[in-house]
């Protein structure tokens, strides 16, 4: 798709008139964002002192605010109204990592294309989302708002949620929303999985692995970005000229304005950079944060450095004028109203209807023993698990302004399904020592067919602060498993979870496990529709799946080094676990048997310049269930200056199979394609060796050879 850079220049000359007309304490006003109603100084507000808010409840608010910006402020600039919409405004989607399953570019567009309208009817014009940390330890509860571990396929789903959130409004031409990419950057690499805790990383990683992200997303048009809380390598990002304004702004071409993460600014202090929120304001501002959320450094201090340093004036102006290009390129001048009577605009059918599809699609079939999905109608199953009938626990994390209400359970859809029926108890809780459930699992489990055991993790589990040092299931949903188990009845375990957990107990238990997610306000729906056969599964893991929180970090694109784990007699292992993941990247089953032909490529050498070689292979369906196949390519470079991993992910494409249906699909690549970072820090590409691999998943696949020349 063609790079859609958001520039500046199509609203800096109306920008440059309104900055000519402004007082130094009006511009510092641009800079501030205010993030509680409830400590809003209303005064302030008519002197054109605050430029944006967060946390505004309603459209009414909004409106409100809106006026007294355009209507009793000198200038009359209206206001960035900014709010975290991560899976979804009324209308919930997956969470991030889940709908990034579906490997659907354009399902992950339109998801955000709908939270997008929603919030805009909200009064809500910036948002701060997407989420695109490169994330590798499951242990970190952020990981649930990202797109996983690998940096291509990251980069992808960073796009297409830049291009959702800035869709156009056919009503006014403009954008629904600002998206802000967050967090720049490397904030994935927080150590121990702890939030706001420290990231090192070497050079060659950072370049190679974690950055590119970000780019990806300032080239689909993103217009803002928000620096992260973290230090990276030492230097707190958000006082960093380097990351702000000599990456960003001067070698990468972002002209769109950068706003501070939650008091990030005055949090300077913590890091020991500086001495005191001064000088956090001084050197925020100076390294290139236009906007300061809600630490008040700016707004206390800014005209004091101005006064002390006339010079220091520029970067107030440049701040101030990329706020300015922004609220411009939105519309706000000419449309800052939302309409009040809105509720028509939420949960409509069509977006219930949207989130149900992205639900279908996400969800992973880890296991099927012997075909024990799909349930058979006619049959009675014993439904059970804490999160079976859970709405609040299943509302995903940062539930947005959704309602518990609005959520479809397991238990509510198939309750509701003829043809089918369940004998529901909840069992155990998934935390704490009251197993008093658990008791009448036995009996009930005797007049039934089979078990479908829903358990998990619930949503205030993971998220911002969801750091956590066992990722299994736990005591008691553990206990309760293997007491299901014991039954000797088909048991499926559906896991309804925002990131990977350890499931080494659920896989040696169950018959067959769903990976369901936190799958939105038509959860129960979608894992009905699947449970059923009436949706043949098609998602697949966008992260490694551990058998042992003890495996963390852990990733499928490795470096092979020394002594490789397929070593037999010196290699890199565990005493007490095996080395390889429980479901690798990329993993997931359907309904259907897809068989793969050779890889079949268009010519042995590529040239590294004005040059393209192409794959293909056929798949066939060869079932008589239509099915959706996620076909993956994978590359390695056999012999490179620098250690390259062994795998990694260069294309995708999911197609759809009528039984006995076969389809052929290529992959077209150029040299820069096969590219890793160098010693000199650059993107390299040298002659040489590339195995090309296609197949189901990072660890099986067809292979074929060519050279670089």
């Amino acid at each position: 798709m063609e790079k859609n850079i958001f520039h500046t220049s199509p609203y800096m000359e109306k920008a440059k008139e309104i900055l000519a007309k402004m007082t130094l304490s009006e511009k510092i006003g641009q800079t501030v964002l205010y993030g509680s109603m409830s400590q809003l100084n209303m005064d302030e507000m008519r002197a054109g002192k605050i430029g944006a808010l967060l946390n505004v409840p309603n459209v009414k608010t909004a409106n409100e605010m809106q006026r007294i910006a355009v209507e009793e402020t000198r200038l009359g600039i209206p206001l960035l109204i900014g709010h975290d919409v991560v899976h979804g405004d009324r209308t919930l989607f997956p969470a991030p990592l889940a709908g990034s399953a579906s490997f659907d570019l354009e399902l992950i567009e339109g998801a955000e294309r709908v939270a997008a309208s929603e919030a805009y009817r909200e009064g809500i014009n910036w948002i701060y989302s997407p989420m695109i940390d490169i994330a590798r330890d499951a242990r970190w509860g952020r990981m649930a708002e990202g797109a996983g571990e690998d940096k291509f396929y990251g980069s992808k789903v960073a796009a297409a949620r830049v291009r959702g959130f800035q869709s156009i409004n056919p009503e006014t031409g403009h954008p629904y929303a600002a998206a802000c990419f967050k967090h720049y950057c490397g904030y994935g690499l927080s150590e121990a999985g702890r939030d706001y805790e420290s990231c090192d990383v070497g050079e060659r990683t950072l370049y190679g692995e974690y950055l590119p992200v970000y780019k990806a997303a300032l080239e689909a048009g993103a217009m803002t970005c928000m620096s992260s809380f973290n230090s990276l390598n030492g230097v707190p990002v958000t006082g960093s000229r380097y990351y702000l304004t000599e990456l960003l702004r001067e070698k990468w071409g972002f002209e769109g304005m950068v706003v501070s993460d939650w008091q990030s600014v005055s949090e300077l202090t913590y890091h020991g950079v500086v001495k005191d929120e001064k000088d956090a304001a001084r050197l925020a501002m100076s390294a290139g944060c236009d906007m300061d959320m809600h630490s008040a450094a700016y707004d206390k201090y800014l005209e004091e450095i101005v006064k002390e340093d006339p010079e220091f004036e520029k970067y107030v102006d440049e701040a101030v004028l990329r706020v300015l290009c922004t609220k411009i390129a939105l519309g706000l001048f000419e449309n800052p109203y939302r309409e009040e009577d809105n509720e028509k605009y939420f949960l409509t059918p069509e977006n219930r209807a949207a989130s149900r599809t992205l639900a279908e699609n996400c969800m992973v079939l880890l296991k099927n023993e012997d075909g024990t999905l799909p349930l058979e109608r006619g049959k009675k199953y014993l439904l059970t698990g804490p999160l079976a009938d859970a709405k609040f626990e299943n509302m995903g994390i940062w539930g947005g302004r959704g309602d518990p209400a609005t959520v479809v359970t397991v238990k509510e859809a198939l309750e509701a399904e003829e043809g089918i029926s369940v004998e529901y108890l909840k069992g155990c809780d998934c935390e704490g020592n009251d197993r008093s459930g658990m008791k009448a699992a036995g009996r009930l489990a005797a007049s039934c067919d089979g078990i479908i055991y829903v358990c998990g993790e619930p949503c205030q589990w993971a998220g911002e602060g969801g750091g956590r040092v066992d990722l299994s299931l736990g005591s008691p949903q553990s206990d309760y498993l293997r007491l299901l188990s014991s039954l000797r009845k088909p048991l499926v375990t559906v896991v309804l979870c925002a990131r990977p957990l350890a499931l080494t107990d659920v896989d040696s238990s169950s018959n067959a496990v769903l990976l369901g997610w936190q799958g939105g306000v038509e959860l129960g729906n979608a894992v009905k529709n699947i449970l059923l056969g009436e949706v043949s599964p098609s998602g697949r893991l966008p992260v490694t799946f551990p058998r042992h929180t003890g495996q963390l970090p852990f990733y499928y694109a490795n470096l092979p080094g020394g002594r490789p784990r397929w070593r037999p007699d010196v290699r890199s292992r565990y005493r007490d676990c095996d080395t390889t993941p429980l479901y690798p990247f990329g993993h997931g089953l359907t309904y259907g048997k897809v068989e793969y032909t050779e890889v079949k490529l268009d010519k042995k050498t590529l040239a590294m310049h004005d040059d393209d070689i192409t794959a293909s292979v056929t798949v066939r369906n060869d079932s008589d269930v239509a099915v959706k196949e996620v076909v993956q390519a994978y590359f390695c470079d056999v012999v490179s200056s620098v250690e390259t991993p062994e795998r990694r992910l260069c294309g995708f494409e999911k197609v759809s199979l009528a039984p006995h249906e076969e389809k052929k699909v290529s992959f077209t690549f150029t040299a820069d394609d096969f590219s890793f970072i160098g010693l000199d820090m650059k993107d390299t590409v040298e002659p040489g060796e590339i195995v090309l691999f296609i197949g189901p998943d990072s660890t099986t696949g067809n292979e074929e050879r060519f050279e670089i020349v």
